[in-house]
């Protein structure tokens, strides 16, 4: 029914056109977007910086910790060594301290030319598991 004045407008206005969105309203959108841009890359700074916080964290209380463990496995070892050193120690100063001290009070008297192969002779011919 209306076919031939919707023709008639055409023929005075033109065929139908799709007008866009003005100038103002583009440099809103543009605008807009170029906001959330830039809270978007605030928001990804603060949590790159926040988790890069949290791993320092973390790494120096691992750090911290395995100081620890590194402090007490050391101070294990050393108490290890100190009771396991105690028989030789006491051989040392049982068997072998006597005798090598009365040949380096020897080897300062004669003052030999060779002191070390002096004191090796001496040990040799005072040693007690053969007298």
């Amino acid at each position: 029914m209306m076919k031939d004045t919707v023709e008639k407008i055409k023929k005075i206005f033109g065929s139908p056109r799709n007008y866009g969105p003005t100038q103002e309203e583009l440099e809103e959108m543009r605008r807009l977007e170029e906001e959330a841009r830039v809270r978007r890359e605030a928001e990804e700074k603060a949590d790159k910086e926040r988790r890069e916080a949290e791993e320092l964290q973390e790494r120096r209380r691992r750090q911290e910790e395995w100081s620890q463990r590194l402090n007490e496995v050391k101070r294990e070892e050393y108490e290890l060594l100190e009771a396991q050193s105690i028989p030789l120690r006491n051989y040392l100063m049982k068997h072998v301290m006597p005798t090598l001290t009365q040949g380096l009070i020897d080897c300062c008297k004669t003052r030999p030319e060779d002191p070390i192969d002096y004191l090796a002779e001496y040990l040799f011919q005072h040693n007690p598991q053969i007298d």
